[in-house]
């Protein structure tokens, strides 16, 4: 008998220590589950507000307690099955421990992922992400797996598994009693807890995304939702609503300009989360923006314009570029800043224009700096380059960088003190506001206008940037240059206060998220007129060249709002909350999430505030609805990926190694030197050995600079570390002159300028008014302090 009851308590003890290593691993699990969630409902920066957050984290986490329990009671029962093999219950603990370790991790990795994406990851996005191989899903699961997170994981798993190790040792020596005892203590354990986390809640109404299980919402995302149509669906591999200029006829325009044309400035004046609804000549009901409204007489409003995304560095892309976005998560000026485009400033400064960019916050944001290096202006001012009184606003974090900002009113004394630098050239600006960005701080008294302390924060904050464009428009005026001035007023998106409850910009794709003003201000030309053209912001800087009479770049897919062949139609998309998509074709706007399903139709005449979906049925065919948003979308990804690839096949063809300047010049007290900057960076500098100056009078120095100039010696200069560069500065800056009536003169001259062996075009060279010189055939004298400026391209076909 004895021999009968030996293996069946042999099996029973077997089980049993499996079984509560099984049940002290997943406790302990959910509880770090639970402190993992705490960092998703309530982020916390320091030791004491984390230890604070960790128990609402863990009254949150009743999904995880359901997926642990879940997972447990199904190991239990195969333990139970297997109790009679020892291999058999090793197998099921170590695909256990594989679970437990697989959900802890995915646990930590959804804290940084629903801060990205506002949702767990999702099938979807693993679709959208080309199943991981595209840039932006690899970067987003980077950035959820970072080497010091991956660390502070590691660290925590390994405690839990430890932990989980040794109470089931303890509970292993307790009698057939205690174990009882401990058994029925859990069991009752587990049940309050899920009670209490069940109703912690309901009473707490968390959003969805911030409590659901992450692999629980994967395995539903790919099993219960629909399959992402705009990437199946059939449609014309080149989708003509996006065709570049190439690629489609010519065009006509309904614009005519007077002869001669009067516009021979651009100022575009870019409101930070700003929407239509906000502006007074837009019906907005807050007296907020005076200066807009003083100027409507003089005005063309375009009220059907739309942001493609709200987000400022995809909006200043597809201002410079005209181009669309890539359907992308972290947008183009973050994810490719050094593409070769044919932007609106490099096309204005080759046509003679003085270009300069001025913004109230960091240009370093997303890269922006980065992107606008090759983009032909002349001068990139971010805050920190501005002179200003006013203190600047902080808000930049460890966490959330180059978020500080300063004043609209002193970047708008910078805009102001740059255009009357130059009173011959004609110019184009682009000014960017910051103060209506959340948290919407102002320096000065606030005005009531909302009860809603943020939303009357907001107003008060739109008023500052309008008073920065009255100065702006002051000061044109009073140089007489506002009247030969095209003025663009337009948002960059726009912001939300709860209209279909969601805040600031970046979740919705509803109208206070994107519909955007465009307002056109030249008296010459405008007389309180109203266009009713469907448009977005890749639209802008076809319009300006239209309105200028110049020939659009031909890779560029905007159109000129003054068009006659255009289609009245432009598309939008959202990638943080779940992928989103939408398009206005005339009156219809159309909203499709690509996470949910769910698709939106509204009458924007009918219904210009969206409270009725048109759309009853998710579960129908949609195809006819949801077709332009595939095309777009196909076409869109296939463009950007060709564009991409051509510029790494062209990097080799396009690189510049070496530069080569012809050099001479006048002696006294020392020779002139040579300065050579690439893209603002000093490569090199020489001096130059020259003639000993002794002229005295005017003619004397020119002639005497001539007379070196026959003995101009080559000076070579390495440019490999600088394999790109887009703008060469040859810098003249010890200039020295014995005085009038005295002999001796300090003078530069510089021959032929060669990249890669080949001499660069006389057309491609100027002298900054700083200099006293002159360019002619045989090259350029300097008498005075100055630079010669060297402008791309430098290898013919390569920007």
């Amino acid at each position: 008998m004895e021999l009968k009851t030996r293996p069946s308590s042999l099996r029973d003890t077997r089980f049993f220590r499996a079984g509560m290593l099984v049940i002290c691993t997943a406790l302990f699990s959910w509880l770090l589950l639970g402190i993992y969630r705490s960092f998703i409902i309530n982020p916390q920066t320091t030791l004491q507000g984390l230890s604070a957050s960790i128990p609402s984290g863990i009254a949150a986490s009743y999904y995880d307690l359901v997926f642990v329990v879940s997972l447990t009671a199904a190991a239990l029962v195969l333990l139970f099955l297997a109790r009679a093999s020892r291999l058999g219950t090793v197998v099921v603990v170590a695909i256990f421990y594989i679970a437990i370790l697989v959900s802890l991790c995915w646990g930590f990795a959804n804290i940084n992922l629903v801060k990205m994406l506002s949702e767990p990851f999702t099938f979807q996005w693993l679709v959208y992400g080309d199943f991981l191989q595209n840039a932006d899903a690899k970067n987003a699961i980077g950035d959820a797996l970072n080497p010091r997170d991956f660390a502070v994981s590691s660290i925590s798993i390994v405690m839990v598994l430890v932990l989980g190790y040794a109470a089931a040792r303890l509970c292993s020596r307790l009698g057939p009693t205690g174990r009882t005892i401990v058994l029925g203590v859990v069991v009752l354990c587990v049940a309050a807890a899920l009670f209490g986390t069940g109703r912690y809640l309901q009473a707490a109404a968390l959003p969805a995304a911030k409590v659901e299980n992450p692999i629980v919402h994967f395995v539903e995302s790919a099993l219960l939702k629909p399959t992402p149509v705009v990437f199946t669906m059939k449609v014309d591999a080149n989708d003509p609503d996006v065709a570049s200029v190439g690629e489609r006829p010519a065009e006509t325009s309904r614009f005519k300009a007077p002869s001669p044309n009067p516009i021979k400035n651009v100022l575009v004046f870019m409101m930070e989360s700003v929407p239509s609804r906000y502006i007074e000549t837009f019906g907005g009901k807050y007296p907020v923006t005076p200066n807009i409204k003083s100027y409507a007489s003089d005005s063309l409003r375009f009220d059907n314009i739309y942001a493609h995304t709200p987000s400022t560095n995809y909006s200043i892309f597809s201002l410079f570029s005209s181009l669309y976005n890539d359907i992308s998560y972290y947008g183009m000026t973050a994810s490719h800043p050094d593409l070769p485009l044919n932007s609106i400033s490099n096309t204005l400064t080759a046509s003679g224009f003085r270009t300069g960019f001025f913004w109230s916050a960091d240009s370093r944001f997303q890269r922006v700096d980065e992107f606008l290096l090759n983009k032909g202006l002349d001068i990139i001012q971010d805050y920190r380059g501005q002179k200003c009184t006013i203190p600047t606003f902080k808000l930049s974090s460890e966490e959330w960088k180059n978020f500080d900002y300063n004043s609209d009113l002193c970047t708008a004394q910078s805009v102001i003190n740059w255009v009357n630098q130059d009173a011959e050239n004609p110019f184009f600006a682009v000014m960017f506001t910051a103060m209506t960005h959340y948290p919407y701080f102002t320096d000065s008294e606030q005005v009531h206008y909302s009860d809603d302390e943020k939303f009357n924060a907001y107003l008060n904050a739109l008023k500052i940037g309008d008073q920065a464009l009255g100065q702006i428009l002051d000061s044109l005026k009073q140089s007489g240059k506002l009247d030969s001035t095209l003025v663009v007023i337009l948002g960059d998106h726009g912001e939300a206060f709860g209209e279909h409850g969601n805040y600031v910009h970046a979740s919705a794709l509803y109208e206070e998220n994107i519909h955007i003003p465009l307002i056109m201000i030249n008296k010459q030309l405008f007389h309180d007129d109203v266009a009713h053209s469907v448009g977005g912001i890749v639209d802008m800087a076809p319009t300006i060249l239209d309105i200028l009479g110049l020939p659009l770049p031909k890779p560029w897919q905007g159109r000129s709002l003054f068009s006659e062949q255009r289609p009245n139609k432009t598309f939008f998309f959202i990638p943080w909350s779940g992928f989103q998509f939408g398009y206005r074709e005339n009156d219809r706007k159309v909203i499709f999430s690509a996470s949910t399903g769910k698709v939106e139709e509204y009458d924007l005449k009918a219904d210009p505030t969206e409270k009725v979906n048109l759309v009853k049925d998710d579960t129908g065919d949609h195809s006819e609805l949801l077709r332009p948003i595939a095309g777009w979308v196909q076409s869109q990804k296939r463009r950007v990926a060709d564009m991409i690839a051509q510029t790494e096949k062209n990097a080799a063809r396009c690189r510049i190694d070496s530069l080569e300047v012809d050099a001479a010049g006048t002696s006294f007290e020392g020779p002139p030197r040579l300065d050579v900057l690439v893209d603002g960076k000093t490569v090199g500098e020489v001096e130059i050995q020259g003639v000993e100056s002794k002229a005295i009078t005017s003619d004397a120095i020119v002639a005497e600079l001539k007379a070196a100039s026959a003995h101009a010696t080559p000076f070579r200069f390495d440019l490999g570390a600088v394999p790109n560069p887009q703008k060469i500065e040859l810098r003249y800056a010890n200039d020295l002159w014995a005085g009038a009536g005295k002999a001796g003169d300090r003078n530069l001259f510089v021959g032929s300028v060669k990249v890669n062996g080949h001499a660069v075009p006389k057309n491609r060279l100027h002298v900054d008014n700083r200099a006293v010189g002159y360019i002619d055939d045989s090259g350029t004298s300097m008498f005075n302090n100055g630079s010669l400026w060297v402008s791309g391209p430098f290898i013919e076909g390569c920007l």
